[in-house]
Protein backbone atom coordinates (compact mmCIF):
# COMPACT_ATOMS: atom_id res chain seq x y z
CA UNK A 1 0.00 0.00 0.00
CA UNK A 2 1.19 3.55 -0.80
CA UNK A 3 2.55 5.61 2.25
CA UNK A 4 -0.59 7.07 4.32
CA UNK A 5 -0.06 11.05 5.43
CA UNK A 6 -1.82 11.56 8.01
CA UNK A 7 -2.60 15.86 8.99
CA UNK A 8 -3.52 15.76 12.35
CA UNK A 9 -5.18 19.18 13.98
CA UNK A 10 -4.90 20.33 17.22
CA UNK A 11 -1.77 18.14 17.50
CA UNK A 12 -0.24 19.60 20.59
CA UNK A 13 -3.56 19.03 22.83
CA UNK A 14 -4.08 15.62 25.12
CA UNK A 15 -5.48 13.63 21.86
CA UNK A 16 -3.33 14.93 18.84
CA UNK A 17 -0.37 14.95 20.67
CA UNK A 18 -0.82 11.52 21.55
CA UNK A 19 -1.78 10.15 17.82
CA UNK A 20 0.79 12.47 16.21
CA UNK A 21 3.54 9.84 17.96
CA UNK A 22 2.23 7.11 17.48
CA UNK A 23 0.94 7.68 13.50
CA UNK A 24 5.13 8.67 13.89
CA UNK A 25 6.20 5.21 14.88
CA UNK A 26 4.10 3.24 12.99
CA UNK A 27 6.14 1.53 9.61
CA UNK A 28 4.14 3.53 6.27
CA UNK A 29 2.77 6.31 7.77
CA UNK A 30 3.80 10.31 7.40
CA UNK A 31 2.50 13.16 9.80
CA UNK A 32 1.75 16.84 8.93
CA UNK A 33 0.96 18.08 12.52
CA UNK A 34 -1.54 21.15 12.75
CA UNK A 35 -1.81 23.55 15.41
CA UNK A 36 -1.47 26.95 16.57
CA UNK A 37 1.34 26.98 18.45
CA UNK A 38 3.61 23.79 17.32
CA UNK A 39 5.73 22.40 20.27
CA UNK A 40 7.72 19.69 20.10
CA UNK A 41 6.70 16.28 18.52
CA UNK A 42 8.37 12.68 19.11
CA UNK A 43 9.29 11.88 15.15
CA UNK A 44 6.53 14.22 13.51
CA UNK A 45 7.59 14.53 9.88
CA UNK A 46 6.54 18.01 9.13
CA UNK A 47 4.92 21.04 11.77
CA UNK A 48 2.69 23.44 10.57
CA UNK A 49 1.53 26.97 12.66
CA UNK A 50 -1.70 27.35 11.29
CA UNK A 51 -5.23 29.08 13.29
CA UNK A 52 -7.82 26.92 11.89
CA UNK A 53 -10.72 29.82 12.16
CA UNK A 54 -8.95 31.98 9.77
CA UNK A 55 -10.03 30.39 6.55
CA UNK A 56 -7.81 32.74 4.25
CA UNK A 57 -4.89 31.17 6.36
CA UNK A 58 -5.39 28.00 5.80
CA UNK A 59 -6.06 28.23 1.94
CA UNK A 60 -2.57 29.72 1.93
CA UNK A 61 -0.78 27.15 3.84
CA UNK A 62 -2.88 24.15 1.75
CA UNK A 63 -0.72 23.76 -1.38
CA UNK A 64 2.57 23.39 0.43
CA UNK A 65 0.93 21.13 3.23
CA UNK A 66 -1.86 19.33 2.31
CA UNK A 67 -0.90 18.01 -0.52
CA UNK A 68 -0.04 14.35 -0.05
CA UNK A 69 -2.95 13.78 2.85
CA UNK A 70 -4.41 10.68 2.79
CA UNK A 71 -6.31 11.02 6.03
CA UNK A 72 -7.75 13.83 7.98
CA UNK A 73 -7.43 13.43 11.82
CA UNK A 74 -9.37 16.12 13.04
CA UNK A 75 -8.55 17.08 17.11
CA UNK A 76 -8.96 20.36 17.05
CA UNK A 77 -10.88 22.22 19.47
CA UNK A 78 -11.97 25.94 20.25
CA UNK A 79 -10.38 27.79 23.35
CA UNK A 80 -13.04 27.87 25.85
CA UNK A 81 -13.25 27.31 29.65
CA UNK A 82 -13.73 24.11 31.43
CA UNK A 83 -17.29 26.06 32.56
CA UNK A 84 -18.43 27.76 29.54
CA UNK A 85 -20.65 26.00 26.75
CA UNK A 86 -18.36 25.18 23.90
CA UNK A 87 -18.82 27.69 20.93
CA UNK A 88 -20.26 25.77 18.08
CA UNK A 89 -20.01 28.08 14.79
CA UNK A 90 -16.46 28.50 15.62
CA UNK A 91 -15.82 24.75 16.05
CA UNK A 92 -17.64 23.87 12.79
CA UNK A 93 -15.79 26.62 10.92
CA UNK A 94 -12.56 25.29 11.83
CA UNK A 95 -13.44 21.93 10.37
CA UNK A 96 -14.93 23.48 7.61
CA UNK A 97 -11.85 25.68 6.50
CA UNK A 98 -9.34 22.61 6.87
CA UNK A 99 -11.47 19.82 4.55
CA UNK A 100 -11.92 22.27 2.06
CA UNK A 101 -8.81 23.35 1.79
CA UNK A 102 -7.48 20.00 2.32
CA UNK A 103 -10.07 18.75 -0.85
CA UNK A 104 -8.61 21.16 -3.19
CA UNK A 105 -5.06 19.98 -2.55
CA UNK A 106 -4.86 16.39 -1.48
CA UNK A 107 -5.63 13.82 -4.36
CA UNK A 108 -5.83 10.85 -2.71
CA UNK A 109 -7.93 11.81 0.51
CA UNK A 110 -9.23 8.49 2.08
CA UNK A 111 -10.65 9.08 5.02
CA UNK A 112 -11.77 12.18 7.39
CA UNK A 113 -11.55 11.35 11.55
CA UNK A 114 -13.48 13.23 14.14
CA UNK A 115 -12.74 13.55 18.09
CA UNK A 116 -16.14 13.80 19.86
CA UNK A 117 -17.16 12.30 23.20
CA UNK A 118 -19.81 11.64 25.23
CA UNK A 119 -21.40 15.28 25.62
CA UNK A 120 -22.91 13.84 22.29
CA UNK A 121 -25.51 11.48 24.95
CA UNK A 122 -25.56 14.86 26.90
CA UNK A 123 -23.70 13.77 29.84
CA UNK A 124 -22.49 16.93 31.04
CA UNK A 125 -25.89 18.06 31.23
CA UNK A 126 -27.64 15.64 33.96
CA UNK A 127 -28.48 11.71 33.98
CA UNK A 128 -29.16 10.45 31.18
CA UNK A 129 -29.57 6.81 28.83
CA UNK A 130 -26.78 4.78 30.14
CA UNK A 131 -24.76 3.03 28.97
CA UNK A 132 -25.01 5.21 26.09
CA UNK A 133 -25.09 3.40 22.20
CA UNK A 134 -23.40 5.32 19.38
CA UNK A 135 -27.29 4.14 17.83
CA UNK A 136 -28.93 6.71 20.86
CA UNK A 137 -31.06 9.58 19.62
CA UNK A 138 -29.84 13.02 20.02
CA UNK A 139 -30.81 14.65 22.45
CA UNK A 140 -32.58 18.41 22.32
CA UNK A 141 -29.68 20.68 23.24
CA UNK A 142 -27.67 21.88 20.46
CA UNK A 143 -24.07 20.91 20.44
CA UNK A 144 -21.03 21.44 18.62
CA UNK A 145 -20.78 17.92 17.79
CA UNK A 146 -23.90 17.52 16.29
CA UNK A 147 -23.29 20.68 14.13
CA UNK A 148 -20.19 19.26 12.99
CA UNK A 149 -21.26 15.67 11.66
CA UNK A 150 -23.95 17.83 10.26
CA UNK A 151 -21.79 19.35 7.82
CA UNK A 152 -19.61 16.76 7.36
CA UNK A 153 -22.35 14.04 6.23
CA UNK A 154 -24.13 16.84 3.78
CA UNK A 155 -20.48 17.70 2.73
CA UNK A 156 -19.35 13.55 1.96
CA UNK A 157 -21.97 12.87 -0.44
CA UNK A 158 -20.69 11.68 -3.65
CA UNK A 159 -16.72 12.15 -2.34
CA UNK A 160 -14.25 8.90 -2.28
CA UNK A 161 -13.62 9.68 1.25
CA UNK A 162 -15.08 8.28 4.08
CA UNK A 163 -14.89 9.41 7.91
CA UNK A 164 -15.50 7.72 11.02
CA UNK A 165 -15.95 9.34 14.78
CA UNK A 166 -14.47 8.65 18.55
CA UNK A 167 -16.39 9.05 21.38
CA UNK A 168 -14.30 9.06 24.26
CA UNK A 169 -14.57 10.58 28.07
CA UNK A 170 -12.42 11.20 30.97
CA UNK A 171 -9.20 11.27 28.66
CA UNK A 172 -6.50 11.23 30.78
CA UNK A 173 -2.19 11.07 29.82
CA UNK A 174 1.08 11.64 30.98
CA UNK A 175 1.89 14.43 29.15
CA UNK A 176 3.04 17.82 31.75
CA UNK A 177 1.43 20.56 29.36
CA UNK A 178 -2.50 19.06 29.52
CA UNK A 179 -4.46 21.41 31.58
CA UNK A 180 -7.03 18.89 31.89
CA UNK A 181 -5.42 16.03 34.28
CA UNK A 182 -7.34 14.33 36.11
CA UNK A 183 -4.35 12.72 37.77
CA UNK A 184 -2.80 15.52 38.42
CA UNK A 185 -6.00 17.11 39.89
CA UNK A 186 -5.83 13.44 42.17
CA UNK A 187 -2.16 14.01 42.66
CA UNK A 188 -1.61 17.50 43.75
CA UNK A 189 -4.72 17.12 45.81
CA UNK A 190 -3.18 13.72 47.45
CA UNK A 191 0.25 16.12 48.32
CA UNK A 192 -1.45 19.10 49.82
CA UNK A 193 -3.59 17.20 52.25
CA UNK A 194 -0.89 15.03 53.26
CA UNK A 195 1.61 18.11 53.59
CA UNK A 196 -1.59 19.47 55.84
CA UNK A 197 -1.65 15.81 57.99
CA UNK A 198 -5.26 15.02 56.71
CA UNK A 199 -6.80 12.19 55.81
CA UNK A 200 -7.56 11.64 51.83
CA UNK A 201 -10.83 12.81 51.43
CA UNK A 202 -12.87 12.64 48.67
CA UNK A 203 -13.96 16.44 47.66
CA UNK A 204 -17.06 15.82 45.72
CA UNK A 205 -20.28 14.76 46.18
CA UNK A 206 -21.95 11.74 48.10
CA UNK A 207 -23.65 10.73 44.71
CA UNK A 208 -20.88 11.19 42.58
CA UNK A 209 -18.62 9.27 45.21
CA UNK A 210 -20.84 5.89 44.22
CA UNK A 211 -21.97 6.56 40.48
CA UNK A 212 -19.80 4.68 37.90
CA UNK A 213 -17.37 5.86 35.89
CA UNK A 214 -15.30 6.15 32.80
CA UNK A 215 -11.82 7.03 31.63
CA UNK A 216 -9.99 6.58 28.14
CA UNK A 217 -6.00 6.65 28.27
CA UNK A 218 -5.14 8.77 25.12
CA UNK A 219 -2.59 6.00 23.91
CA UNK A 220 -5.75 3.60 23.63
CA UNK A 221 -7.69 5.94 22.14
CA UNK A 222 -4.77 7.05 19.51
CA UNK A 223 -4.37 3.41 18.60
CA UNK A 224 -8.04 3.01 18.55
CA UNK A 225 -8.96 6.07 15.85
CA UNK A 226 -5.79 4.80 13.64
CA UNK A 227 -7.86 1.54 13.32
CA UNK A 228 -10.81 3.42 12.57
CA UNK A 229 -9.36 5.24 10.05
CA UNK A 230 -7.85 2.05 8.12
CA UNK A 231 -10.61 -0.65 8.81
CA UNK A 232 -12.80 -0.57 5.74
CA UNK A 233 -16.06 -1.58 8.19
CA UNK A 234 -15.51 1.27 10.24
CA UNK A 235 -15.98 3.26 6.97
CA UNK A 236 -19.16 5.97 8.20
CA UNK A 237 -19.54 5.16 11.66
CA UNK A 238 -19.17 6.50 15.03
CA UNK A 239 -17.81 4.13 18.08
CA UNK A 240 -17.40 4.94 22.03
CA UNK A 241 -14.10 4.49 22.99
CA UNK A 242 -13.17 4.18 26.77
CA UNK A 243 -10.71 1.87 28.86
CA UNK A 244 -13.52 -1.17 28.68
CA UNK A 245 -14.27 -0.80 32.22
CA UNK A 246 -16.29 1.18 34.63
CA UNK A 247 -15.04 2.63 38.27
CA UNK A 248 -16.57 3.75 41.60
CA UNK A 249 -14.33 6.53 43.20
CA UNK A 250 -15.17 4.85 46.40
CA UNK A 251 -13.75 2.00 45.49
CA UNK A 252 -10.56 4.09 43.80
CA UNK A 253 -9.96 6.11 46.76
CA UNK A 254 -8.57 3.88 49.31
CA UNK A 255 -6.26 2.55 46.43
CA UNK A 256 -5.01 6.04 46.23
CA UNK A 257 -4.58 6.66 49.63
CA UNK A 258 -2.33 3.74 49.88
CA UNK A 259 -0.44 4.94 47.12
CA UNK A 260 0.33 8.24 48.57
CA UNK A 261 0.84 6.73 52.16
CA UNK A 262 -2.33 8.16 53.55
CA UNK A 263 -5.34 7.32 55.78
CA UNK A 264 -8.63 7.59 53.81
CA UNK A 265 -10.94 9.73 54.93
CA UNK A 266 -14.90 10.04 53.99
CA UNK A 267 -16.46 12.32 51.61
CA UNK A 268 -15.96 16.06 52.45
CA UNK A 269 -17.63 17.97 49.90
CA UNK A 270 -15.65 21.12 49.09
CA UNK A 271 -15.39 22.99 45.77
CA UNK A 272 -11.47 22.74 44.98
CA UNK A 273 -11.30 25.79 42.91
CA UNK A 274 -12.30 27.75 46.34
CA UNK A 275 -10.85 25.32 48.95
CA UNK A 276 -7.21 25.12 46.97
CA UNK A 277 -7.06 28.78 45.91
CA UNK A 278 -4.59 29.72 49.25
CA UNK A 279 -2.73 26.60 48.93
CA UNK A 280 0.04 28.03 47.07
CA UNK A 281 2.63 28.46 49.94
CA UNK A 282 1.68 24.91 50.88
CA UNK A 283 2.69 23.90 47.44
CA UNK A 284 5.89 25.70 47.54
CA UNK A 285 6.73 23.94 50.86
CA UNK A 286 5.98 20.90 49.52
CA UNK A 287 8.40 21.37 45.95
CA UNK A 288 11.26 22.65 48.49
CA UNK A 289 10.94 19.71 50.87
CA UNK A 290 11.17 17.06 48.01
CA UNK A 291 13.04 18.90 45.13
CA UNK A 292 10.09 19.08 42.88
CA UNK A 293 10.08 21.30 39.69
CA UNK A 294 9.42 24.65 40.30
CA UNK A 295 6.05 24.83 38.41
CA UNK A 296 3.95 27.81 39.62
CA UNK A 297 0.90 26.73 41.39
CA UNK A 298 -1.58 28.14 39.24
CA UNK A 299 -0.34 25.22 36.43
CA UNK A 300 0.00 22.64 39.07
CA UNK A 301 -3.67 21.70 38.31
CA UNK A 302 -7.01 22.77 36.88
CA UNK A 303 -9.20 22.90 40.12
CA UNK A 304 -12.19 23.81 38.02
CA UNK A 305 -11.73 20.95 36.26
CA UNK A 306 -11.31 18.58 39.45
CA UNK A 307 -14.91 20.10 40.78
CA UNK A 308 -15.90 19.42 36.70
CA UNK A 309 -15.34 15.61 37.23
CA UNK A 310 -15.95 15.32 40.71
CA UNK A 311 -19.51 16.47 41.25
CA UNK A 312 -21.91 15.26 38.97
CA UNK A 313 -24.49 12.77 41.01
CA UNK A 314 -25.44 10.50 38.10
CA UNK A 315 -23.47 7.54 36.24
CA UNK A 316 -21.03 8.18 33.17
CA UNK A 317 -20.99 5.04 31.42
CA UNK A 318 -20.52 4.48 27.42
CA UNK A 319 -21.09 1.03 25.76
CA UNK A 320 -18.15 -0.09 24.01
CA UNK A 321 -19.53 -3.28 22.52
CA UNK A 322 -19.57 -1.95 19.31
CA UNK A 323 -15.96 -0.87 18.90
CA UNK A 324 -15.40 -4.94 19.88
CA UNK A 325 -17.73 -6.24 17.69
CA UNK A 326 -16.03 -4.56 14.61
CA UNK A 327 -12.72 -5.86 15.50
CA UNK A 328 -10.92 -3.53 18.46
CA UNK A 329 -10.77 -5.28 21.60
CA UNK A 330 -7.78 -3.05 23.06
CA UNK A 331 -8.38 -2.56 27.03
CA UNK A 332 -6.72 -0.62 29.76
CA UNK A 333 -7.28 -1.19 33.50
CA UNK A 334 -8.50 2.18 35.27
CA UNK A 335 -7.15 1.30 38.37
CA UNK A 336 -3.49 0.68 37.03
CA UNK A 337 -3.47 3.81 34.48
CA UNK A 338 -3.96 5.98 37.37
CA UNK A 339 -0.74 4.27 39.25
CA UNK A 340 0.99 4.61 36.41
CA UNK A 341 0.47 8.27 35.96
CA UNK A 342 1.24 8.81 39.51
CA UNK A 343 4.56 6.87 38.87
CA UNK A 344 5.49 9.01 35.76
CA UNK A 345 4.42 12.17 37.50
CA UNK A 346 7.01 11.24 40.58
CA UNK A 347 10.08 10.16 37.79
CA UNK A 348 9.61 13.73 36.60
CA UNK A 349 9.50 15.21 40.26
CA UNK A 350 6.15 16.90 39.40
CA UNK A 351 4.39 14.99 42.38
CA UNK A 352 6.62 13.94 45.87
Amino acid sequence: MSERVALISGATGVVGRRLAEHLAREPGWRVVAVARHPGRLAGVHEQVALDLTDSAAVQAAAPRAFGNVTHIFHCARYAHSTSATEPIEPNVAMLRNLVEAAERHAADLRHIHLVQGSKYYGSELGPYKTPAKESDPRILVSNWYYAQEDWLFAHARGKPWRWSASRPHGVCDFDLGIARSMARVIGVYAAICKALDMPLCFPGSEANHRALYQCTDASLLARAMAWMATEPACGNEAFNVTNGDYIRWMNLWPRFARYFGMEPGPVRSVRLAQAMADKAPVWEAIVARFGLVATPYAQTALWSYGDFIFNSGYDIMSDTSKLRRYGFRESVDTETMFVRLFEHFRRQRILP
